[in-house]
C-alpha cells in the first residue's frame, strides 16, 4: 500500500494521505468485500446490471450506490483516469493501493510489481497503450515465442557452428519434432530474425499433404522466391530506382557465383524449376544452349570412380547397367546442380539457413534430393578443388509421423547413419504453467498476476499445448465465458464456468467443431480453399467462380473467415494458420462430395482459362496445371463430352511429359494414366 501510495502521489501530484483519501479509505473499510471492490474500481452506477450481458453473471450494488451518494466520492481510479494515464498504470495503482481486495488482483512480492512494470516497458503496444474499438479482439495473430528458451539458443548455436563444420565438408542438421500445434514453425520463424542479422540468407519451404503429385514444387519455390528477389534488385538497379553500390556488388557477385558453377546449360535446365531464373540470366535465354562439355552424368560417373570408399552419390547408380544410368540421368543432374547451386549462393563468409517445414508432407522425389542435398555435400570436392559451402537445414515433422512415414523415416535413418552430417535433435513438448500465462497475459493484454486464475484451468485442459491453449481460449470466447467489459476495459471470464466447459481432447476436433459454427456459405469457401491446399492465390481462385458475382460472395466468406482466425493472406495467397485447420475444412465433406467438388473445380478453372490453352507443346501456364491437379484427384470420375474428352487426355499428356522431363515419375505415371481414362474406345484410332 505503501507502494501504491507513492505511486499515486508520482502520478497525480496529489497527496495521497490527505483528509480526503482517509475519509475515503474510512467508508470503504466499512463496506463489506464486494461493495468495496465496486467502489475501489470508481464504478459508482446504481443501474442492475442484467445477467443476460453476453452470459457473464452481475451483481447489484445498491447499497454502494447509496453510500457513495451520502459521502459524494469518487475512487482512485477515476482520480486517475481523469490524468488521462493508460489504464494499466491506473490498474497498477489501485491494485497496490490494496483498492482491489480480491485474490485475482493481489500483489504476492514485490517481484510481481517488478514483473508487471517489465511487461509494460517491454510491450507497450500490447500493454499500455489503449486499442480503439474496433482494434477489440482476442490476440491471435501475436508471433512471440513463448517458453522456449533453450530450444531457440539451440537452434541458434546449430546455425553458428554450421561454418565450422563446412571446413570438414559435415552438413549441420537441425530437426525439429513434436506434436500437431507445438510450436515447430514459429520456433524457427523466431531464429530468423537473429540470423538475418548477422547476414544470413533465410530460405524456407512449407510441404502440403494434396502437393504429392507437385514434385519438388515447394523445395524449388524456395530458391525461386530468394532468385526472384535478387531479380528485382537488378531491375531496379538497371532502371535507376536504386543507386547503392553495395546492392549493384552484391548482385553482380551473386550471378557470375551462379553462372560459374552451373554454366548456361545448368541454369537452362534449372530454369525448369526456378523460373527466376529467366529474368535474372536473360542473355542466357536468348540462345540455345547445348553444352557438351557440361555432360553431368559423364563427370559423376568419373567423381563415383574416384572415391575411394567406392560408395555412391545418392541418385548415382554405380550399377554398370547402362540402361540404369541413363534412367537416372535426368535425377542424377538435377541433384547435382541443386548441389552447385548451395555451392554458388553460400560459403562461411556468406552462410544460408534452408528450413524445411512439414517434412512429414514430402514428396518423395523431394525426399530424395534433401538426402542427397545433405549427405553428399562432400561430393562437391570429389575430383576438383576443395570447395565450402555453408548451409544449415533446418527441418520439423510432427514426432508420431516419424515411424508411419516410410520415406520419412528412410531420409532420417539416411542422416542418421551418414559421417558427413551432424545433427542436433530437438522435441517439442508442452510450455510450462508460467509460459502459458504469458500467453495467455498477451492474448488479453492483461497483468501476468491477473491472468493465472484463468492459466491454471486453461494450461490443464491444453495440456500446455500452444495452438490448443488459443483454440481453447475461442472456444470460451464464442460461449461468451470469456467478455470483454468496455466500462472495466479489460476481459472477464467466470473461472467456475470455464472449469466446467469441456473440451475435447483431440485438436482436429476442435478446429472442426469451429469451422462448423460459422454459416454454411463460409464453410463451403473454406472447402474450396482446402481443395488446394495449405495455400492458394487469390487469381486461381477467381477462376473457380463461374462469374464476378460469385467470386465476390465467395470474397466476403473467406473475409468472414479471416476474421475468425481461420484463414489469412499472405500477399498475394489465402493461407491456412496451421495444417489442421486446413484438415477440418477439408474433412467436412464425404470423400465422394470431395472427389466431386475437385473435379467440377478443375473443369471450371479449363473453362476460365481455356483462352490459355493452346495446341502446340509447350510450358503449361500454371493455372492449367492448378485444374489438372483438381482433375487428377477425382480419379473415377470422367465426361460425356468426346471434344472435351480428348482436350483433357491431351492436356494430361502434356503435363505428363513436363514431369517426365523433371525425372518426376510417379506424377509422370500418375498423370499419363488420367489421360488415358479419358480416351474413347476409338480413340486411339481417331487420335
Amino acid at each position: 500500500q505503501k507502494l501504491g501510495r507513492v505511486f499515486y502521489e508520482l502520478f497525480t501530484h496529489e497527496d495521497a494521505s490527505s483528509s480526503w483519501n482517509d475519509s475515503f479509505q474510512a467508508s470503504v473499510g466499512s463496506l463489506d468485500k464486494e461493495d468495496r471492490d465496486t467502489v475501489c474500481s470508481g464504478k459508482s452506477e446504481c443501474k442492475e446490471e442484467p445477467e443476460s450481458d453476453r452470459g457473464r453473471k452481475k451483481s447489484t450494488v445498491s447499497g454502494t450506490c447509496k453510500t457513495l451518494k451520502m459521502l459524494d466520492l469518487s475512487g482512485p481510479m477515476d482520480v486517475l483516469q481523469r490524468k488521462y494515464l493508460p489504464i494499466s498504470i491506473c490498474r497498477l495503482v489501485t491494485d497496490l493501493m490494496g483498492c482491489s481486495l480480491n485474490d485475482e488482483g493481489d500483489f504476492h512480492s514485490l517481484n510481481d510489481v517488478k514483473s508487471e512494470l517489465m511487461q509494460i516497458i517491454a510491450e507497450p503496444n500490447i500493454f499500455l497503450y489503449e486499442e480503439s474499438i474496433d482494434q477489440l479482439g482476442l490476440n491471435f495473430h501475436d508471433a512471440q515465442l513463448f517458453d522456449r528458451t533453450d530450444e531457440l539458443s539451440a537452434t541458434i548455436q546449430a546455425a553458428l557452428s554450421t561454418p565450422m563444420l563446412s571446413e570438414t565438408n559435415v552438413s549441420s542438421v537441425v530437426l525439429i519434432s513434436g506434436e500437431p500445434g507445438s510450436g515447430k514453425s514459429s520456433l524457427v520463424n523466431a531464429v530468423r530474425t537473429p540470423i538475418l542479422q548477422r547476414g544470413w540468407k533465410f530460405l524456407s519451404c512449407k510441404f502440403d499433404r494434396l502437393a504429392q503429385n507437385q514434385p519438388l514444387s515447394k523445395i524449388s519455390s524456395a530458391f525461386d522466391v530468394f532468385f526472384q528477389e535478387v531479380a528485382s534488385m537488378k531491375v531496379e538497379l538497371e532502371d535507376g530506382m536504386r543507386q547503392d553500390e553495395d546492392t549493384r556488388q552484391y548482385v553482380r557477385a551473386l550471378t557470375a557465383l551462379v553462372y560459374t558453377h552451373l554454366t548456361a546449360s545448368g541454369i537452362v535446365f534449372l530454369s525448369r524449376f526456378i523460373p527466376s531464373f529467366r529474368s535474372l540470366f536473360p542473355d542466357v535465354f536468348r540462345r540455345v544452349v547445348i553444352d557438351e562439355d557440361e555432360d553431368v552424368e559423364g563427370t559423376a560417373k568419373h567423381a563415383v570412380s574416384n572415391k575411394s570408399d567406392g560408395s555412391n552419390f545418392v541418385g548415382f547408380s554405380s550399377d554398370e547397367d547402362d540402361d540404369c544410368l541413363v534412367t537416372d540421368s535426368i535425377k542424377n543432374r538435377l541433384h547435382y546442380l541443386f548441389l552447385k547451386l548451395t555451392l554458388a549462393v553460400s560459403n562461411p563468409e556468406d552462410p544460408m539457413m534452408l528450413f524445411l517445414d512439414d517434412l512429414q508432407w514430402a514428396d518423395k522425389e523431394s525426399l530424395d534430393l534433401i538426402t542427397s542435398l545433405i549427405v553428399d555435400a562432400d561430393f562437391l570436392s570429389m575430383g576438383e578443388e576443395v570447395q565450402q559451402r555453408c548451409v544449415c537445414f533446418v527441418a520439423a515433422y510432427r514426432n508420431h509421423e516419424e515411424c508411419s512415414n516410410e520415406k520419412l523415416s528412410h531420409l532420417l535413418e539416411a542422416l542418421k547413419n551418414s559421417t558427413t552430417v551432424h545433427i542436433t535433435t530437438l522435441n517439442l513438448g508442452g510450455i510450462s504453467l508460467e509460459g502459458t500465462n504469458r500467453m495467455i497475459a498477451n492474448m488479453l493484454k492483461l497483468p501476468i498476476r491477473l491472468t493465472r486464475p484463468l492459466c491454471e484451468v486453461v494450461h490443464r485442459k491444453a495440456r500446455g499445448n500452444p495452438l490448443f491453449v488459443r483454440m481453447f481460449l475461442s472456444v470460451l470466447f464464442e460461449e461468451h465465458a470469456l467478455t470483454y467489459s468496455l466500462k472495466e476495459k479489460r476481459w472477464l471470464w467466470d473461472i467456475d464456468d470455464i472449469r466446467q466447459t469441456s473440451m475435447d481432447e483431440e485438436l482436429a476436433l476442435i478446429l472442426s467443431q469451429k469451422v462448423s459454427r460459422m454459416s454454411q456459405d463460409v464453410q463451403q469457401a473454406l472447402t474450396l480453399v482446402s481443395c488446394f491446399g495449405m495455400r492458394v492465390e487469390g487469381d486461381v481462385l477467381r477462376m473457380t467462380s463461374r462469374d464476378e458475382d460469385e467470386f465476390s460472395k465467395m470474397s466476403r466468406c473467406l473475409e468472414s473467415a479471416i476474421q475468425e482466425n481461420l484463414l489469412e493472406m499472405d500477399g498475394k495467397y489465402y493461407a491456412f494458420p496451421h495444417d489442421l485447420v486446413q484438415q477440418a475444412a477439408y474433412e467436412r465433406l464425404l470423400d465422394e462430395e470431395v472427389l466431386s467438388l475437385h473435379f467440377n473445380v478443375g473443369l471450371q478453372i479449363l473453362k476460365n482459362a481455356s483462352h490459355s490453352i493452346t495446341v502446340e507443346n509447350g510450358s503449361l501456364p500454371s493455372t492449367i496445371f492448378a485444374a489438372l491437379e483438381q482433375v487428377a484427384i477425382a480419379k473415377d470420375l470422367t465426361v460425356s463430352e468426346p471434344t472435351l474428352r480428348v482436350t483433357l487426355a491431351t492436356l494430361f499428356l502434356r503435363a505428363g511429359n513436363r514431369y517426365f522431363e523433371l525425372a518426376a515419375f510417379p506424377s509422370a505415371l500418375s498423370f499419363f494414366e488420367r489421360g488415358l481414362s479419358f480416351m474413347c474406345d476409338d480413340g486411339w484410332d481417331l487420335n
